[in-house]
Parts: C-alpha cells; sequence; structure tokens
C-alpha cells in the first residue's frame, strides 16, 4: 500500500496505522516544545530568588543594632549563619519547582522515541524482505 496506508505490528501483535504514529510524533514533538518554553520561564520566575536581598537586608539591620547596643557580632555570628543557611535552602527549593516540569517533558521525549523507534523497526523489516 501507500505509504500512508502500511501498518506497524507493535509488542503485543497491536497494529498502528504510520500515519497515526507519525501524527502522534507531531502532537508529543509539539508538547516538548511548549515544555521548553515553560521550563524557560519557570526558570525566569525562580531566578527571582536570586535577587531578593530581604534576609540580608534584615541581618544587617540587626547586626547594625547590636552594634549601637553593645553586642558582640560574634554573639550574632551563630544566628546569622543560621539564616543563611536557611536562605539557601529556600534558593534550592524554589529553583526545584521546575522538576515536575522537566519530568514531563522527558516523559513525552520517551513516548516520542518509543513511538520512532516502532516505526523505524517496522521499516527495518519491511526492508529485510
Amino acid at each position: 500500500g501507500s505509504w500512508t496506508q502500511r501498518m506497524v505490528y507493535c509488542e503485543g501483535g497491536s497494529i498502528m496505522n504510520i500515519e497515526e504514529a507519525n501524527k502522534k510524533i507531531d502532537v508529543l514533538d509539539n508538547k516538548s516544545w511548549d515544555l521548553d518554553a515553560v521550563i524557560s520561564q519557570v526558570n525566569d520566575k525562580t531566578k527571582e530568588i536570586k535577587y531578593n536581598d530581604v534576609p540580608s537586608d534584615i541581618y544587617i539591620a540587626v547586626m547594625g543594632l547590636a552594634e549601637d547596643n553593645g553586642i558582640e557580632e560574634s554573639e550574632l555570628e551563630y544566628k546569622i549563619n543560621e539564616v543563611r543557611e536557611k536562605v539557601n535552602a529556600l534558593d534550592s527549593a524554589i529553583y526545584d519547582l521546575v522538576e515536575p516540569f522537566e519530568e514531563k517533558k522527558r516523559e513525552i521525549d520517551n513516548e516520542k522515541e518509543e513511538i520512532e523507534c516502532d516505526i523505524s523497526d517496522y521499516e527495518w523489516e519491511q526492508n529485510k524482505c
């Protein structure tokens, strides 16, 4: 038959129309491209945490108040380091918000690759004959 009418025999004996398989690949490809754009948007948004100076502004102000009131910086150092560690943990958690989007893209890309392999296997089998 014609190219669009050829069938792909998949695992388990099921049959897939090549035209339908190629349409599915196109749909998955578009979803993958769309997710690339979304991942970029998520990364742009999460990068905003880098420019959040609120925690450092707070502990710098507190250090000034400590100095003004006779409290040694060394007495605050442990607490300030604790704040820095928590801020770093918050930064990391915010950056990790992109992970579900990346995982969804991997799933789509893997599904697309499986279909492409099915088509390739079928074509190889046909050319072998």
